[in-house]
């Protein structure tokens, strides 16, 4: 059954539904997610997903530890203020609380995520995020791109250089994520309006590697999120699976 979480207009209710799937390649799912409400009665809700950083040890705890940690830091004293920072504090509480595990556990040593976050509240939502999750807004049939890949490829792109047609492994190079370094660099993004009927979707890169963003649109204009995630994981493995699946989608429909 759809699930309707109370908003700030008594009009409006969060329609949200979140699948995790291992894909059809992957023993392990790497992939963690979470979502949390804040405080009864403030129509307050966070999204995470995130990615363990395949290559190393414990992805698996990597990216669930990330989820809980900026779970917990984000609502830890009520409806933050300013929102927009408490994401990134609690995005940078779960890179040390990363290195802390894995320092105290040599079976940890090197383990690493991705994630992406995204707090909803109200007409708007605002993200912050790290690696190549990704973030879409699906409006009036149209997909928007919230998040870039923090990947050698895409900065690539973003600087104007060509990327190489032999070294589609660049794609896939990471050159940010949590879990490895002290300091690191968090994306923090300008609130972005999430009128009725608009939705959000949030994935591992599991799901847009093999499904294409006209495909994305479709599916979750045809569906309830509930129905939208199951067909968006389903049509992800139907591609082969190379990689694990998980999709948040999240929308304001009419209570």
């Amino acid at each position: 059954m759809q699930q309707g979480h109370p908003t700030t207009d008594p009009e409006l209710v969060l329609s949200h539904e979140c699948i995790s799937d291992p894909g059809c390649k992957r023993e392990v799912n790497e992939d963690s997610a979470g979502f949390f409400a804040g405080p009864e009665g403030s129509g307050a809700y966070l999204l995470v997903v995130a990615d363990g950083v395949g290559g190393t040890l414990a992805g698996e705890v990597a990216s669930k530890l990330a989820v809980d940690t900026i779970g917990q830091r984000f609502f830890a004293d009520g409806v933050p203020e300013r929102p927009a920072h408490a994401l990134k504090d609690a995005i940078l509480a779960a890179n040390q609380a990363i290195i802390s595990t894995a320092a105290g556990e040599p079976r940890y040593a090197g383990m690493a995520t991705t994630c992406t976050a995204a707090y909803v509240r109200g007409p708007e939502v605002i993200l912050a995020h790290i690696g190549d999750c990704r973030a879409y807004l699906v409006e009036h049939g149209e997909l928007r791109r919230l998040t870039f890949d923090h990947s050698a490829a895409a900065e690539m792109s973003r600087r104007g250089e060509p990327v190489p047609p032999d070294r589609p492994d660049l794609a896939n190079t990471l050159t940010r994520w949590l879990g490895t370094e002290p300091v690191v660099e968090v994306d923090v993004h300008q609130p972005v309006p999430m009128a009725e009927g608009a939705t959000l979707v949030l994935c591992s890169d599991g799901l847009n590697k093999v499904v294409e963003d006209e495909e994305i649109v479709r599916t979750v204009s045809l569906h309830l999120p509930a129905g939208a995630c199951r067909k968006l994981v389903d049509l992800a493995r139907e591609r082969g699976g190379p990689d694990n699946i998980t999709v948040h989608v999240a929308r304001y429909t009419r209570a």
